[in-house]
Order: structure tokens, then C-alpha cells, then sequence
């Protein structure tokens, strides 16, 4: 059986030139997965096709009933969750990128 999962990585960007000379930041993914040793694999592939580096896996977990902090944000990952839940693919939410290394959650 297949489970929703999410999760949250922060990524080093391989060529800066391509993301406004951003150097790192993290991201969000929704995807299908048997359990968490299954879908590791498949957050690496889809954060290594385009052209990013993975410095960490913050968490995968099971996408249920998560409360967000606000109405909007419910919409949105909700939203997102539900695309995963229908197709193949790992969902990307928007990246949130910075351009230093100490400029961490701009």
C-alpha cells in the first residue's frame, strides 16, 4: 500500500548562476511512498534532477491531518498533498532560497 508522505530539505544549489546566485535553501515535497525507507530514494532523485545537492532531510512523515498555522497555508498544502496523492510524481512546493550560508530562513 502507498502512503503520502512530506517532507522538508535543504539543499545546496550546484550552479548559483541558475537560481540568482542563490547557494542553498530548502524546499517542501509531497509524494507517494510504501513507507519512509521507500521514498528516501526518491527525494534524493528528485531534488538531484534538478541540479541540487541535498545537505539535509529535515523529516519525512505521513501527510494526515497536519495543522497548519494559517487558513492559507492549509489550502496550499493541502492542495499539494492531494496533487501527490494522485499521481507518480514528488510535488514541489514554491523553494525558499538564500543567498549565504549565514542568511539561514530569509
Amino acid at each position: 500500500m502507498m502512503n503520502l508522505y512530506w517532507t522538508s530539505v535543504e539543499f545546496d544549489i550546484l550552479d548559483p548562476a541558475a537560481y540568482e546566485d542563490c547557494v542553498g535553501g530548502f524546499v517542501y515535497l509531497f509524494l507517494k511512498a510504501p513507507d519512509v525507507r521507500g521514498a528516501i530514494p526518491r527525494i534524493e532523485a528528485a531534488i538531484e534532477e534538478e541540479g541540487l545537492k541535498i545537505s539535509q532531510i529535515e523529516f519525512v512523515s505521513p501527510y494526515d491531518d497536519i495543522p497548519w498555522d494559517s487558513q492559507e497555508e492549509q489550502i496550499l498544502y493541502d492542495a499539494l498533498a492531494k496533487e501527490a496523492a494522485a499521481c507518480e510524481e514528488v510535488v514541489w512546493d514554491e523553494i525558499s532560497a538564500y543567498e549565504s550560508k549565514d542568511e539561514e530562513g530569509v
